[in-house]
């Protein structure tokens, strides 16, 4: 089994007096292959940042991001190796929906035969079958993040590992549930590790199987909270509100 590690991370930006501004400040933790993690904390305290040096997108920063895979260890995740949701569906206009999920597929001269299958179990699995011409101005707003998360797994990222970035929080709350259990099939079926930040704190107690709280800025890890209820989970459960309760008590993230 796969465990993936993020140890004492640290990251400044330039400000316009010359000074350093330090985002995130000696963040530290790990996820096992498989699970959910959820990442929490008030707005601007660095959780895309953080996202974006997972996914290898941010080249200056300190401290180790490390693979670890029985007695095998691998330090940084090359770029293009991690699947990456941004916050806003980021879909070409000009494709239809199965040319925007074949396009990664293309660009790695998948024979055609291969490419359309693939395609075609993905648009399955979100229910987009009948959508597979339509173009993204045809689309609602929950269609358009699902098309989004099948072009990330087109190609599944060679680790499992997908990162999203606060992906539902435009959506209404009926179209958010949705797609939230949408989300955990794909994550089974898929056989993937999902990071995901959100604000939102009935979303990370539904889907994670933990939820680590940043404080503000620097980003520090000031809890992990492990959310030990099997799936399907019921929002109304007391045992869920509790939990719900002991995050909404850390109360810092709320500001």
């Amino acid at each position: 089994m796969k465990h993936f590690h993020f140890q004492q991370i640290q990251k400044s930006f330039s400000n316009e007096i010359g000074g350093q501004v330090s985002v995130i400040d000696n963040l530290t933790f790990s996820t096992a292959e498989g699970e959910i993690t959820s990442i929490i904390g008030p707005s601007g305290c660095g959780k895309t940042t953080f996202l974006r040096i997972i996914a290898g997108f941010e080249e200056s920063y300190s401290g180790t991001v490390t693979i670890e895979d029985g007695n095998t260890k691998a330090t940084a995740l090359p770029v293009g190796t991690v699947g990456y949701i941004p916050q806003e569906p980021s879909l070409f206009p000009w494709y239809t929906v199965e040319e925007n999920v074949a396009f990664s597929l293309r660009l790695r001269n998948v024979s055609k035969v291969s490419l359309q299958q693939r395609v075609e179990e993905l648009l399955r699995m979100v229910g987009l079958e009948a959508y597979r011409t339509y173009y993204p101005k045809e689309l609602s707003g929950g269609m358009k993040q699902k098309v989004t998360i099948c072009r990330a797994l087109a190609v599944p990222p060679p680790f499992g590992l997908l990162l999203l970035d606060e992906p539902f929080s435009a959506l209404d709350s009926q179209t958010r549930n949705a797609l939230q259990q949408d989300l955990l099939s794909i994550h089974t079926s898929q056989h993937l590790t999902l990071i995901f930040v959100t604000h939102n704190i009935d979303e990370a107690v539904f889907i994670s199987d933990q939820v680590v709280v940043l404080s503000q800025l620097p980003a520090r890890v000031k809890n992990i909270v492990t959310i030990p209820l099997p799936h399907p989970r019921d929002r109304t459960s007391p045992e869920f509100n509790a939990i719900r309760k002991d995050l909404l008590n850390l109360g810092e993230f709320m500001h």
